[in-house]
């Protein structure tokens, strides 16, 4: 008899836009609405829940296209991480200086850039994502 695997951690697909400029990484995350169950009004990355069947790059591509009415091409796969309520797949894609005003807000109620020392100064800031971002960091000084 097969054997089912079962999480009980959510499966995320995340998108984690980024420019550079000056000298800095500046990341484009999503202010999330004050009305929604899972912490609201705080800052993170586009993207989340996948659905049942599918892959995490299905799974971005539906949740960009949802959100921000965008089809990123490029994109690359940061990595997997591990949490303890959610297996999250991180995919990165450096975009130009005009993608705010090339995407259009469906879910959340903004789009802002950050800075590394911004990240870590913001108190609305999902801490997983903070996790995320700096081991991108980390992987961008390499």
């Amino acid at each position: 008899m097969e054997e089912i695997y079962y999480s009980p951690q959510r499966r995320c697909a995340l998108f984690i836009p980024y420019k550079k400029q000056d000298g800095e990484v500046l990341f484009f995350l999503q202010k999330r609405a004050k009305n929604i169950k899972r912490l609201p009004d705080y800052f993170g990355f586009w993207g989340e829940g996948m659905q049942k069947n599918e892959t995490p790059e299905q799974g971005l591509l539906r949740e960009v296209r949802e959100e921000m009415n965008y089809r990123p091409v490029g994109y690359s796969f940061l990595d997997k991480y591990n949490f303890v309520r959610s297996e999250k797949f991180a995919f990165t894609l450096e975009v130009g200086n005009n993608f705010a005003n090339e995407i259009q807000i469906l879910e959340g109620e903004y789009g802002k850039y950050f800075s590394e020392k911004e990240i870590e100064k913001e108190p609305k800031l999902i801490e997983d994502d903070k996790v995320i971002l700096r081991d991108f960091f980390k992987k961008l000084r390499k």
